[in-house]
């Protein structure tokens, strides 16, 4: 569906999105660092027991709403200039509590897409057999001087009881992971809580997934996973070391951005949707 006024972000999405990362970072540091400080705040006090999962939630709808403005932004821009005056002018308060509904819906909708594939793998599992694992394990335990041979045995045996749900979940999360950036380009079109926490069980639309077996978005989706492989990596790396943590921050910042771009630039390019 062509919702995007810079054609550029049709013909070359991955190149315009890298562009229009950067602009957004350059064209206002002073709101980059902000955001940037908020996430570096939020990631160190999510080292406290049981709250730390409650900064976690804070940092990741930050990290949304600030992927929900960069699209809007995007979208009322004409083209990457006139986006870098749109930036400059932002305010960080408007910015971060503009999207914070739309922001929350998905993140929540994600969190029950979780939940819902992770219920699926356990009743599978537990229908393939795996209610006997426990007493195996059990039985294992009350064993513990177990010979080389019979300690390979005993896992073999485990692994081919969980193989079938290990192979839906592995599938299901490939398949979903593929679909992701033309759903969560969907998403971050919508502008209530409801219909950004709907707009993610658009992964199991059939009209979706005839959109996504095209080359151009197939071609799209894998530049966008070997960037995003390579940027989490770095930012890995950088996140082990507390000196090389606000480096983490920033690599983290990037890709919210990137990603966003790209998702909202492949269904951009859905014509069918």
């Amino acid at each position: 569906m062509h919702i995007l006024p810079d054609e550029n972000l049709k013909n070359a999405p991955i190149g315009s999105a890298i562009a229009y990362t950067w602009t957004a970072l350059s064209a206002n540091w002073k709101n980059s660092a902000i955001f940037a400080a908020l996430l570096l705040v939020l990631s160190l006090l999510q080292v406290f027991p049981f709250i730390g999962i409650l900064f976690a939630v804070f940092q990741s709808l930050l990290l949304y709403a600030l992927a929900y403005w960069i699209v809007d932004t995007i979208a009322q821009s004409d083209g990457i200039e006139s986006f870098k005056r749109r930036i400059e002018a932002a305010r960080p308060k408007e910015t971060l509590f503009t999207f914070l509904a739309p922001a929350s819906g998905f993140y929540t909708g994600f969190i029950l897409l979780s939940i819902l594939i992770l219920f699926a793998t356990a009743i599978i599992f537990w229908i393939t057999g795996g209610g006997a694992v426990w007493g195996m394990i059990e039985t294992q335990m009350a064993q513990p001087d177990l010979s080389p041979e019979e300690a390979m045995a005993f896992y073999v045996q485990v692994l081919g009881i969980s193989a079938p749900a290990l192979i839906f979940f592995l599938i299901v999360s490939s398949f979903f992971g593929y679909l992701w950036p033309l759903v969560y380009g969907y998403a971050l079109l919508q502008r209530t809580f409801s219909d950004a926490l709907n707009a993610i069980f658009m992964l199991f639309s059939t009209r979706f997934w005839r959109a996504s077996f095209t080359l151009v978005y197939f071609k799209t989706v894998s530049l966008w996973m070997v960037v995003v492989f390579g940027v989490m990596v770095l930012a890995s790396l950088c996140g082990a070391t507390i000196l090389l943590l606000p480096v983490a921050i920033f690599l983290i910042l990037w890709l919210a951005y990137f990603s966003a771009i790209v998702a909202v630039a492949t269904y951009n390019l859905s014509d069918d949707i």
